[in-house]
């Protein structure tokens, strides 16, 4: 990668967004019921089930919708962060893999605005952020005293988010106020307090400095204007 992709984004928008469009996964799920569906009546008239058929079309079936039923678990747990930030906020959309396919962006996250200037709908993450905080929630101990980059990216990005959704559309303040909750939302993905402070800190260390301009400001420092609890000697 040339250089950080950027945590999020504020979109302006008309009017709030609209429903999010059935995914590849929902249609992909239906068409193999459906398939499996007709093959056991049809088996059933004719007195000859095709169980191997069957199995063929139930096997993807079930692995589909055990993995869809973790990633709506994964997202109500990134929700509930979000909304310890932000209580009013419709919490967080993570990306399927078939909006991850068709995803022209770049930002790793972004929340809507309207006309108004008020957050419109969830924070929305995209699909890799949302399997990397997967696998920081679920790791164990051991991992979790040895996060990786991109792991410590996704929990900024997540509380980057979830401060837009307060209503701050700035990026500077926002990128800041998430610094100096990255710690915090560690925590409530499962780490300790000394793991989830090496979390802020590599964030705050490695990916910080190198962040675009309308990103970072001198006022986000120990002690700055946008430190939060000043003279308090905690930081990030």
């Amino acid at each position: 990668m040339d250089g950080p992709r950027r945590p999020g984004s504020v979109k302006r928008t008309a009017r709030a967004a609209d429903p999010l469009p059935v995914g590849i996964r929902t249609f992909v799920v239906i068409g193999l019921a459906a398939w499996a569906g007709w093959l056991l009546v049809r088996g059933l008239i004719n007195r000859k089930v095709p169980w191997i058929g069957l199995a063929v079309l139930v096997v993807p079936l079930v692995w589909l919708l055990v993995t869809e039923r973790q990633w709506i678990d994964a997202e109500h747990e990134f929700s509930a962060v979000a909304k310890t930030i932000a209580p009013a906020s419709q919490g967080v959309h993570c990306q399927r893999w078939g909006e991850h396919l068709t995803y022209l962006g770049s930002d790793l996250g972004h929340v809507e605005f309207n006309a108004e200037g008020e957050p419109s709908g969830p924070a929305y993450l995209t699909y890799d952020v949302c399997r990397d905080l997967s696998s920081y929630w679920k790791a164990g101990f051991t991992a979790k005293n040895h996060p990786t980059t991109d792991q410590a990216i996704a929990v900024h990005v997540l509380s980057h988010e979830s401060e837009h959704l307060t209503g701050i559309e700035s990026e500077s303040m926002a990128e800041c106020f998430a610094v100096q909750q990255d710690a915090t939302t560690a925590e409530q993905l499962g780490a300790n307090p000394q793991q989830a402070y090496l979390v802020a800190l590599r964030y705050w260390t490695l990916i910080y400095p190198n962040m675009p301009s309308d990103y970072t400001t001198p006022d986000c420092a120990p002690g700055g204007k946008l430190d939060r609890t000043p003279g308090d000697n905690t930081w990030p």
